[in-house]
């Protein structure tokens, strides 16, 4: 036995552990990704840090008696920023739920079908924001296209008053958001391994019972980080607000808005934004620490 070992030598020990992946290897990057990352970085930088600084630097300033304390009790601030939260967190329900709904059809339809929601889903991206905007404008004008049909099916009898309200509003917000819900899940979809599916159909699960037990469990990441990402986006968006909510429903946006572009308050609005910028990060870490937003980013 000795001699066996004497005679093995070196070969018989057991091989060295391999190295521990670096950061760098670790998401595929090679050695040459330093001065390929110093672009982004540099961007970021200049379009995020910057502007952020100067923001921050207002907000403490001492341009004018307006303080946070004085800003949280204005109930003109407290309203707008009540509103907007409800109004993302309605808009991010309705978009996760057409969005799992459209991702579902994407993915199982074939030919002209899948052709067309395609190319309804990229017609999102191609068109400007203000040019959908101002559609919806003129389609819920009191006397516009929807008025008219409304009229002609005798749901409506007389003008449509539906412009600047609420449900305006919302129906022009999920309209923006929803294609960023539909991509999120609809990655996550492509990525089911279809023998899953095969054999939950081949052990007499119907098509509800799979997809509850089977297709849903998988596609949460997507499902959970496409409502992160609208609700976010939604929390700050100024066009759609502005234009569908009018001066009766104020958002944080519209009201930052306001104080720089007609009163010339910009310490107001900085502080205005701060806080919208402390109330999205609080969310965020909640949602980090409850649902695991960072995992579910990974894995999506």
């Amino acid at each position: 036995m000795d001699a066996v070992t004497t005679a093995a030598g070196p070969s018989a020990r057991p091989p060295a552990p391999a190295p521990a992946p670096t950061r760098t290897r670790r998401f595929g990057l090679g050695r040459g990704a330093p001065p390929l990352l110093a672009v982004p970085l540099l961007f970021l930088t200049g379009c995020l840090v910057v502007p952020l600084f100067f923001v921050l630097r207002t907000a403490f300033s001492d341009e004018s008696d307006v303080t946070f304390l004085s800003t949280v009790q204005d109930p003109l601030f407290r309203a707008a920023l009540l509103r907007t939260i409800v109004m993302a967190a309605v808009v991010t329900v309705i978009c996760v739920v057409l969005g799992l709904v459209f991702a579902l059809a994407l993915s199982m339809t074939r030919g002209a079908v899948r052709a067309v929601l395609g190319a309804g889903l990229a017609a999102t991206f191609v068109i400007s924001l203000m040019v959908r905007t101002y559609g919806w404008i003129i389609l819920m004008q009191p006397k516009g296209l929807l008025a008219d049909l409304l009229n002609t099916l005798h749901v409506l009898d007389g003008p449509l008053d539906l412009l600047q309200t609420a449900p305006a509003m919302y129906l022009g917000m999920v309209h923006v958001m929803l294609p960023y819900s539909v991509l999120l899940t609809y990655s996550v979809i492509q990525g089911l391994d279809p023998n899953q599916l095969k054999a939950a159909r081949g052990m007499g699960a119907s098509g509800l019972l799979t997809f509850r037990r089977v297709v849903l469990p998988q596609i949460m990441s997507g499902v959970a980080a496409g409502a992160i990402l609208v609700f976010m986006i939604s929390l700050s968006f100024y066009v759609t607000p502005a234009f569908l909510g009018g001066p009766t429903q104020l958002t944080m946006g519209t009201l930052i808005g306001r104080e720089m572009g007609e009163i010339f308050d910009f310490k107001s609005a900085a502080i205005m934004g701060t806080i919208l910028l402390a109330v999205v990060g609080a969310l965020y870490l909640l949602a980090e620490r409850l649902f695991r937003i960072s995992e579910m980013w990974e894995n999506t």
